[in-house]
């Protein structure tokens, strides 16, 4: 072969070479190896070949690809034209690398304030971030110059859904909806009311929502596989053995299950304790079956019934039930309840077939910046002719962090009973307590856990004896998601805050239980 002609044959043959190579690997091989093209020679060329990568990986919907390449060009130059920039941070945020892409939104925003899809976009990828407070300022800051931008409300609806106050986000819904239907809205109201427990809502949401986009239907598979996860049948079964300084012993075993109905939600539960003290050592059995629905989408009702039986020289059976009702009122929650019950807590409580009657309110109401008011009230009637009033105030602040969550709380408690029980139980007169706590949980992979230690100063007259002094405690649980259906998990708490077992003593529990979703 003459040379002309084997030039010309080689050149046809790399040509030919060079068009079966996906684009996206001779861009790569351009811009990881400098030296192989001489217009790749500077970071600006640089920035650029991984630009188009990531186009053609756009082009293929490969996201994670995309975000990639996205994420190495802009890492080098910062000179793409803004719109370029701000599409390349929305599928940064899309592929979970939430940190570059607000970071860019912000740098976007330094230079185009009034820019309103990259203030919402941040809105959005600062809730997926866990960082409520500061998206629901961004999304305020679009809402403030257009009231009715549809993207803002969602974005403003999902951090207050997940910052707790459901009710305020399903009415952001609700109002995009009255003027018409949409795919991205109907989606969120499902959600909301899925995590509220209206399975009924929810699924006629699922039922309404028509994906005209292959995203679409990826959303509206997963919110199908969110309704059956929860509505799925379970069992649990869990030992725990308390121990307190008096010298009690407590076994507790349980096992319980449930299922649903359309949006009824049944259990059944057995609990054997057997209990033991210097003196004695007694048993008892408790067997129950319950139900609870959200009825309609703001009332939820419940109720339990069933049979206890302690043993001893003389056993008896005693009939077991209550009912109790919530409501959700403007963006908060208000319920009752009444209830008849029979201590299982100590071998003389037990002994002495000690029961109680308890009519209980509260009222919970969301407050600004991911914090939370509650107060409650409950009456108590005692078996042996006693009386008790136990009023309670909960204030809470859950932080900016998705993954580990902190929040912090602070809790006043005051308790008084009309007369000394003999000793049985925990009676104290004008009993106050101040509580600080701390509480932490995370999630690493199929593990999970939380830790809440906690202490305060408390005051109480009991049998004449005025007593007061800080105490302190903790409570936590270390568990593993072995399946997506079976969970074990091992829990402990101890504390010598007197108001919070029925003995008043200081008290240790440890156990373990099994969850099995069917």
């Amino acid at each position: 072969m003459k040379p002309i002609r084997k030039i010309l044959f080689l050149a046809a043959v790399a040509v030919a070479v060079s068009s079966m190579v996906p684009a996206g690997a001779v861009y790569s091989q351009a811009a990881d190896e400098p030296g192989a093209r001489g217009a790749a020679d500077t970071d600006r060329e640089k920035a650029l070949i991984h630009k188009e990568r990531g186009d053609d990986f756009r082009v293929r919907n490969d996201i994670g690809g995309a975000a990639g390449e996205y994420g190495k060009a802009l890492s080098l130059y910062r000179g793409f034209p803004r719109e370029d920039r701000f599409m390349m941070a929305r599928y940064l945020s899309w592929a979970g690398r939430l940190d570059e892409a607000i970071r860019e939104l912000r740098e976007i925003l330094s230079e185009d304030p009034g820019n309103a899809a990259a203030r919402t976009h941040l809105a959005r990828c600062l809730a997926w971030n866990g960082k409520l407070r500061e998206s629901l300022e961004e999304s305020s800051a679009v809402l403030a110059a257009s009231p009715d931008d549809k993207d803002a409300l969602l974005a403003r609806a999902s951090a207050l859904k997940w910052s707790g106050n459901s009710n305020a986000a399903v009415s952001i819904y609700k109002g995009i909806l009255s003027k018409g239907e949409d795919f991205d809205t109907r989606l969120g109201l499902s959600q909301a009311w899925l995590s509220d427990g209206f399975t009924r809502g929810a699924r006629q949401g699922a039922a309404l929502l028509k994906p005209e986009f292959p995203y679409q239907e990826k959303e509206r598979g997963g919110l199908d596989n969110e309704i059956r996860k929860a509505t799925r049948p379970g069992v649990a079964a869990g030992y725990s053995r308390y121990d307190d300084s008096d010298d009690n012993r407590v076994d507790r075993y349980t096992l319980s299950g449930d299922f649903w109905t359309g949006n009824w939600k049944w259990g059944a539960g057995y609990l054997h304790v057997e209990a033991a003290d210097p003196s004695r050592d007694v048993e008892t059995d408790e067997l129950s079956l319950s139900a609870q629905s959200m009825v309609t989408e703001r009332i939820a009702v419940g109720g339990f019934a069933g049979l206890n039986r302690a043993s001893g020289g003389n056993p008896r059976t005693f009939a077991i039930g209550g009912a109790n009702a919530e409501a959700r009122l403007f963006d908060g929650r208000i319920g009752a309840g009444v209830a008849r019950r029979s201590f299982a807590d100590t071998a003389v409580l037990i002994a002495n077939r000690i029961r109680f009657t308890e009519a209980a309110a509260h009222f919970e109401h969301p407050l600004p910046y991911r914090s939370t008011f509650r107060a409650g009230v409950t009456r108590r009637g005692y078996s042996n002719e006693n009386r008790s009033i136990d009023l309670q105030g909960f204030l809470r602040h859950t932080f900016d962090m998705k993954n580990p969550q902190l929040a912090a709380g602070y809790r006043i408690r005051y308790l008084d009973f009309r007369k000394d029980s003999g000793g049985l139980y925990f009676d104290p007169n004008s009993y106050v307590s101040h509580r600080a706590e701390a509480s932490i949980g995370w999630e690493a992979g199929r593990a999970y856990g939380y830790l809440v230690p906690f202490f305060g100063y408390q005051s109480y007259d009991r049998r004449g004896v005025t007593t007061n002094g800080t105490f302190g405690g903790a409570e936590g649980a270390l568990g593993v998601n072995v399946t997506d259906s079976f969970a074990v998990e091992l829990h402990g708490e101890g504390s010598d805050e007197a108001g919070v077992t029925a003995s008043g003593f200081r008290y240790r529990q440890f156990g373990a239980r099994v969850r099995w979703r069917l």
